[in-house]
């Protein structure tokens, strides 16, 4: 088994690649701002290591006898930390300290639709980490995802303040772009196999479940799963936005940002939709039959 420092292990991702990491029997590192945000790997037996991943000297002296490093840090939002010193210089970071460190190789978690286009910031931000990656000349694996779901966290936080929010469940545009949605197990499984893949060194490879489905579809798996009777209501994007951009002005964590409400509007698929069996061998958890059982709760 490999010696592996994972980078952003207590996020929403990151909490199912530490257990699946350790599951697998690796040695695992971490290195977290707040250790006591890692208490339950350091109890399965994980080495963490209290230092911040956006601050080179630390990742590097974090990085000393692993073999390989796994950097799951970004942020959707602009603040309040930016794009620009996570999304972008995180992942240069990263593979600097690891090339300084001896590392065999590294894996990059981004993001299906990583593009150069201004209007989409976070999309923008993805790519060009990951070119920011490349231009270290590291040994790595890009492994972009679509929609990743668990049964807290992530969408389901971004659906539960949506059906919370006066008397309609807004759709932002159509809601008819296709996603491509995975689960957190499933996801955290293609991210470990990645270590004893070196033939994916140096790939960028887009990583889906096994479904394609519009985003009204799966907001409709959260309303179906908690009983929420409230009618739907779909806006054009240019009639939300200028209320978004006022909400970002005077509140720390409005509902959705200007960006966010552009972004629901790409299709956000892998190259096939068996992007997972074509790479590791094994299919994915259908999310549709999953998240009707794994969202239930409650009706507010």
């Amino acid at each position: 088994m490999a010696k592996i420092l994972l980078l952003g292990s207590t996020g929403f991702f990151g909490r199912g690649v530490a257990h699946k990491l350790i599951d697998g029997g690796h040695q695992l590192t971490v290195l977290v701002r707040d250790p006591m945000k890692a208490a339950a790997f350091k109890v399965r037996g994980a080495q963490v290591v209290v230092g911040d991943a956006l601050n080179a000297a630390a990742v590097t002296q974090a990085a000393q006898g692993v073999e390989h490093v796994i950097s799951l840090v970004a942020v959707r939002r602009n603040r309040p930390q930016s794009f620009l010193e996570v999304n972008v210089d995180g992942p240069r970071i990263m593979a600097e300290a690891a090339k300084a460190a001896g590392v065999k190789s590294v894996i990059l978690v981004s993001a299906i639709g990583a593009r150069l286009d201004g209007k989409y910031k976070y999309l923008t931000s993805r790519w060009m980490g990951e070119q920011e990656l490349t231009k270290t000349g590291v040994a790595g694996t890009i492994l972009r995802f679509s929609f990743v779901l668990a049964e807290e966290g992530g969408v389901v936080s971004d659906f539960e303040r949506a059906a919370n929010f006066g008397p309609f469940l807004i759709i932002p545009g159509s809601g008819q772009a296709q996603l491509q949605p995975i689960l957190r197990e499933d996801a955290a499984r293609c991210v470990v196999e990645t270590i004893d893949k070196p033939e994916l060194n140096g790939q960028i490879v887009e990583l889906g479940g096994p479904e394609v489905v519009t985003y009204e579809a799966m907001f409709d798996w959260f309303i179906q799963a908690r009983g929420i009777k409230k009618p739907k209501l779909k806006l054009p994007p240019a009639l939300l936005i200028p209320g978004a951009i006022a909400m970002e002005a005077i509140l720390s964590d409005p509902i959705a940002t200007a960006d966010e409400i552009n972004t629901i509007q790409l299709n956000n698929i892998a190259n096939g939709i068996d992007s997972v069996s074509a790479h590791f061998g094994w299919r994915p958890t259908r999310p549709s039959t999953w998240a009707l059982e794994h969202w239930k709760k409650t009706a507010r």
